[in-house]
């Protein structure tokens, strides 16, 4: 199925992850991947990808609907194709659809009513499909994250989320709405800006430090001059008085 034929939701979604082909050969040989990973998180998540595929008889849809969802929690509208999306999804393509899973995982739930209905509006438009639909295949890829990963699991999904957020410029707070993950951006934040603030005051010691040496270096070279000279006059002296005492003693 190619993209021309395809509705703007999954267009949007095949440009992001670089399809030029059919858009379900494509995510059934990326969730096959994903099952076989060495990975278990990403095992995992390739699992309940494949289970909401089958499950829902929906084809590549149900998992176009669960990376849009997680797409729009990390900050993507996809109205416009993002040069900058589609380069960290092309060397990484796993790895978005990681940040979106457990951003649905974790996001979802902790949007209002009203952000959850203007998603819910953009999809059931764009894809062309019932809100209720949508709202089946979210609550089993949640309920089913929740009986298969375990707590590493959570927290490497959590990486992989604060990682395709930033993709977004948002950060893992932004996401989960979490008061831990809020509070671990700020710190992060924080050690960010007194790294830089550090590096800075090394670089302007280094300035100085190089600026008084290259002072002294001066000042040395000066003073040596000087006493040059000053010890070249003085045999200059020394020999005019030798001479003019030579010819006074003839």
């Amino acid at each position: 199925m190619f993209a021309a034929s395809l509705n703007p939701i999954t267009q949007a979604i095949a440009a992001l992850y670089g399809v030029v082909g059919d858009i379900n050969d494509f995510l059934d040989k990326h969730i096959e991947g994903m099952k076989k990973s060495d990975n278990p998180t990403i095992a995992r998540t390739g699992r309940v990808l494949d289970m909401a595929k089958y499950g829902f008889g929906l084809g590549y849809l149900s998992s176009v609907v669960v990376i849009a969802v997680g797409q729009y929690l990390l900050g993507n509208t996809l109205s416009a194709i993002s040069t900058i999306a589609t380069a960290a999804t092309l060397s990484n393509p796993v790895a978005m659809t990681c940040a979106a899973f457990g951003a649905v995982y974790y996001g979802w739930g902790a949007l209002s009513t009203v952000e959850r209905d203007e998603i819910l509006d953009k999809l059931q438009h764009g894809l062309g499909v019932g809100v209720e639909l949508i709202k089946a295949i979210i609550r089993f890829v949640t309920e089913k994250t929740h009986e298969l990963l375990n707590s590493r699991n959570f927290e490497e999904i959590k990486h992989y989320i604060a990682t395709g957020a930033e993709v977004f410029g948002k950060k893992l707070g932004d996401v989960t709405h979490r008061v831990g993950d809020v509070v671990g951006d700020g710190l992060d934040t924080l050690k960010e800006k007194s790294g830089k603030a550090l590096n800075a005051t090394a670089e302007t010691a280094g300035t100085a430090r190089d600026l008084a040496s290259d002072a002294l270096h001066s000042v040395a070279r000066n003073v040596s001059g000087t006493a040059a000279k000053a010890q070249n006059s003085l045999a200059e002296a020394a020999e005019k008085i030798r001479q003019k005492m030579g010819k006074d003693g003839k």
